[in-house]
């Protein structure tokens, strides 16, 4: 991704590393570090701006762009979407569209990431860096570029190693537009959202190296 690379180095990344949340309660949850037709709200987005838990992030197609919520740093590539909040080991954030790049080099924290009704996390190994990118409703990759993430998807969970990359299959695709928006935590997340059911017939799109019976599949 060209953005990153002159953005910052993936050496720069690593080493520079409940209840629904609104605005009007005035909880900051991060900082943007850089951005570039980015938005919250009707809000544009700049260097310094605090983001609040439950604001939902969009970029447009030739934007970005780079923040930090509690230790982790995220980058948020062109026409993506995302919500950030605040968890009880970390950031929690929620990809609804595109690509979401997360960076993290403290032991003492952690970080949830979910893509539908996919979570990920990072296993003890600091530092992470990873790159999430949905490229259909029902179909996204995850590369892991440094450390190692584990996943669930239904009721499989896969270890996700360095230097490879998979493609996942969520069980069901959830279209969520709320804004602001609830966290995957909480109680209410699952009310007032559309749930679609995704097969796991072949793609496609990219070689998985195993014929798709499972949810995860290391790409070629």
């Amino acid at each position: 991704m060209n953005w990153v690379l002159k953005s910052a180095s993936v050496g720069a990344m690593v080493g520079s590393l409940a209840a629904p949340l609104y605005r009007a309660q005035n909880q900051t949850v991060g900082v943007v570090l850089d951005a570039e037709s980015a938005h919250v709200s009707n809000g544009l987005l700049t260097s310094g701006t605090s983001l609040y838990s439950a604001d939902v992030v969009k970029t447009e197609s030739q934007g970005h762009v780079q923040l930090r919520v509690r230790q982790t740093r995220l980058q948020l590539a062109g026409q993506s979407e995302a919500v950030f909040f605040p968890g009880a080991n970390g950031a929690v954030m929620e990809l609804r569209q595109g690509t979401l790049v997360v960076a993290l080099n403290t032991a003492s924290e952690s970080f949830e990431v979910f893509v539908s009704d996919v979570r990920i996390i990072p296993k003890n190994e600091r530092p992470v860096l990873a790159e999430i990118t949905m490229k259909a409703p029902c179909d996204f990759q995850i590369k892991v570029m440094h450390g190692h993430l584990e996943a669930t998807a239904a009721k499989e969970t896969e270890k996700l190693d360095q230097g490879h990359t998979y493609d996942v299959t969520p069980e069901f695709y959830i279209n969520d537009t709320r804004n602001p928006a609830i966290s995957p935590n909480a109680s209410e997340y699952h009310r007032g959202h559309q749930h679609s059911t995704c097969g796991l017939a072949t793609k496609s799109g990219g070689q998985p190296r195993f014929p798709r019976k499972r949810r995860f599949a290391e790409v070629l």
